[in-house]
């Protein structure tokens, strides 16, 4: 380990020195990119030289900077939905040109050439985007808008668990800030945790993953919360049959510092009990999350950025699972410090913070007991990028991260009660990340971005196993190669490494699932992926058509092993199986992205399989294996008040393993199983309409959700009903939780 760490930091330390003095002709031209209204930073956004036709991209920090020869220059700035703004001026030595764009439609008259690019299978959704699609009691999701997207399906009926190519939730790197959030939903997944209010933008990275990003073997879902606005103060209220929100934004020091303060109170199970819900009529079921942001300009080089976020769910059922209770929730913070070291090398250090804790309750048939579990994770990190020259930029970075969980304990929860009080062994684990990674332009129409990542893992000694270290290769490459300035293929090969293992039974993802680090027992998983696709724009960029098709194999995947005991098992490890799964697949996308009628299409056809040796079933349809996957969104503004949006969702259905047959033996019924999950669900189709009226201070939004009264199924399991010895009577029985569900939202400043 340590000479590979030596020889990657040799590497980049030569090569910036070498790199630099062969680019010592050039000046460079260095500046920030924000929002003219509110001070925010603008990310994506293109910086184009008309003059030679080098063009850049701004960071996630809205930092560029550009190596241009000396002489007069014409500078452009660009992003979508900004008026372009376009500066002159004569180079004769190192200068900072910041750029403040107006919000606005934003039309693009020339060909546009722009170097740095979005990556292959990236795809990144604004807090407008967000907003338009229809949802469930009107609240805005952002798990559900990602839904949307190519390669990316739902496990159940109006759920927010998403699968990435095949692969299941809980392989998906979701941050907030840079914080891991473990549990990304409310409401048994039927709601994000996150508040669209506090969001400023969502990038998913589904074929090749930055260098900066690891830990997870599936996507990363990289969630940025808004800055606050630093030229006025704003306030937003939210009034909906589900959710309740507030916003507070502001300076606190004018164009200098700001704040943002974001809360959303959530009432789902008094919707359930007005609708008249058969699977829960009556539930106890709310829950919470707040969002908070500071951040300061120092000076010209230095910026810094505190962020916290918390969240809550309580909920009680007393029919269908009668007398039981969950709680749950999840907590971050960031400390963020941007710093410009010179014109050409840029800085960040990162202090992060995550904790996520649940809490089961039963309380019924005389046996009360409390089962809860927590985890927390604690994190540095450093980033560095350098404009070697106008070809070439080099990042490096390295992370510290310690994990600890307590998977659960048992104890007395009020009442007369036989439960003996229990507690499972802490699990730790050290993940130690270095990274080096370069973006090369070279013979004018290429584009290599690649590196290598190298993962330390050490779980020290826990129940059942020794101590144990992991050293993990992550090497991930991308070229592009331009056909004209309106077609672009590309190829890329993607590794990752998982460095904790969820220890789930359930599609729906319920807060007793237990996350488990690799140990001597369970290795971590590693996927590795290879994807080729063809992307093509018009001049404009008003259409945006794309394919990708891409073979994806994992190893050390983890399942239960057939009649596993679960529930207070301290050795819970060695009652999971590993083994590889294998998904492959194309994808299709099809987007407008400009003028008043707006929207795309997007369309999956895949294949996955699971291969565990000492299981039954030795080969196997996983729960996200939906080989078709079609998804339509519309946007038509009528005019500067009306708006009216549409989705509509096709999707096969989920895999479930179900009796195929029934006997009785001592009076007890017996079935007999299906092959693991060998019944498909029948399909999933839904449509859903939304309009909206924006008024002078507040907008007003109306949904209807499943406009046809669809039947989609939730959930399928095998019974008797309300007949307790009637073997006619046992067969299999649906769960359908709505039909036809209208909505209204109101918000407004005040």
């Amino acid at each position: 380990m340590k000479k590979s760490v030596v020889c990657i930091s040799l590497f980049v330390l030569l090569g910036c020195s070498s790199l630099s003095e062969l680019s010592a002709q050039t000046l460079v031209v260095r500046g920030r990119v924000v929002d003219g209204q509110t001070g925010e930073v603008l990310s994506d956004a293109n910086v184009f030289d008309y003059t030679s036709g080098v063009g850049v991209s701004t960071n996630s920090y809205g930092m560029y900077s550009i190596s241009l020869e000396k002489g007069k220059r014409i500078i452009r700035c660009s992003v979508l939905g900004y008026v372009t703004q376009t500066d002159t001026l004569n180079i004769i030595s190192d200068k900072v040109l910041n750029f403040a764009l107006q919000p606005g439609d934003y039309q693009l008259k020339d060909v546009e050439v722009v170097a740095d690019r979005r990556h292959t299978g990236q795809f990144r959704l604004g807090q407008k985007d967000i907003q338009a699609l229809p949802t469930v009691g009107g609240e805005p999701d952002l798990l559900k808008s990602l839904q949307f997207l190519p390669g990316v399906a739902s496990g159940n009926e109006g759920a927010n668990n998403i699968s990435v190519r095949g692969s299941n939730q809980w392989g998906n790197l979701v941050l907030l800030d840079e914080a891991v959030v473990f549990n990304p939903n409310h409401a048994l997944s039927f709601f994000s945790a996150f508040n669209n209010d506090a969001v400023q933008s969502v990038n998913l990275y589904k074929s090749y993953f930055p260098l900066n990003y690891g830990g997870r073997a599936s996507s990363v879902i990289d969630i940025r919360m808004k800055e606050g606005n630093n030229k006025k103060h704003k306030r937003m209220a939210t009034v909906g049959l589900v959710a309740s929100k507030v916003m507070f934004e502001g300076p606190l020091k004018k164009d200098k510092s700001s704040y943002l303060v974001a809360g959303r109170f959530a009432y789902p199970g008094l919707t359930c009990s007005l609708l008249g819900n058969k699977f829960a009529p009556d539930p106890q079921m709310y829950f919470y999350d707040v969002n908070a942001k500071i951040n300061t300009i120092i000076d010209d080089r230095n910026r810094i950025y505190f962020s916290v976020y918390t969240g809550g769910d309580h909920t009680v059922f007393d029919r269908f699972v009668r007398g039981y209770g969950m709680d749950w929730g999840n907590a971050t913070s960031t400390f963020r410090w941007n710093h410009v070291l010179n014109h050409k090398t840029y800085t960040n250090l990162s202090a992060i913070f995550s904790n996520y804790y649940y809490r089961y309750k039963n309380y019924s048939d005389g046996l009360h007991y409390l089962w809860k579990s927590n985890m927390q994770s604690y994190q540095l990190k450093y980033d560095l990028e350098h404009t070697a020259s106008r070809n070439l930029k080099i990042k490096a970075g390295g992370a510290l991260h310690f994990f600890t969980t307590r998977p659960g304990s048992l104890d007395n929860y009020g009442g007369f009660t036989h439960v003996v009080p229990f507690q499972m062994d802490r699990r730790k684990m050290l993940d130690v990340g270095l990274y080096g990674e370069i973006e090369y332009r070279f013979a004018s129409r290429f584009q290599l971005n690649g590196g290598i990542r190298l993962a330390a893992l050490y779980t020290p000694s826990g129940p059942g196993y020794e101590g144990k270290t992991f050293i993990v290769p992550e090497p991930r490459a991308e070229l592009s190669y331009d056909l004209n300035y309106n077609n672009r293929l590309n190829i890329s090969f993607n590794q990752a490494s998982q460095n904790l293992h969820m220890l789930s039974n359930s599609s729906v993802g319920i807060p007793s699932d237990m996350w488990i680090p690799a140990n001597k027992n369970l290795e971590p998983e590693v996927m590795r992926q290879l994807a080729d696709g063809y992307e093509w724009n018009k001049l404009d960029r008003q259409y945006t058509f794309s394919m990708e098709a891409f073979y994806r194999k994992s190893d050390h995947i983890i399942d239960f092993k057939d009649d596993v005991n679960i529930f207070m098992n301290n050795l819970i490890e060695k009652e999971v199986e590993q083994g590889e799964a294998e998904s492959y697949g194309v994808e299709f996308y099809l987007s407008k992205n400009k003028g008043d009628l707006t929207g795309w299409a997007s369309y999956t056809l895949s294949h996955v399989r699971n291969r565990l040796a000492n299981i039954k079933d030795t080969e196997y349809r996983p729960v996200y294996d939906r080989p078709h996957n079609l998804k339509l969104f519309l946007n038509y503004n009528i005019n500067k008040r009306w708006s009216l949006s549409s989705t509509f969702s096709y999707c096969s259905g989920m895999n479930l393993t179900l009796p195929v047959g029934k006997y009785e033996f001592q009076g007890a019924l017996l079935y007999i199983y299906s092959s693991r999950n060998g019944y498909r669900a029948p399909a999933y189709h839904q449509l859903d309409l939304s309009a909206a009226y924006r008024m002078k201070k507040g907008t007003l939004t109306c949904s209807i959700i499943n406009l046809y009264n669809r039947k989609n199924v939730f959930s399928i399991y095998a019974g008797r009903g309300d007949v307790h010895y009637s073997m006619d009577a046992a067969k299999t029985y649906k769960i359908y939780l709505y039909g036809i569900v209208p909505s209204i939202t109101y918000s407004f400043e005040f």
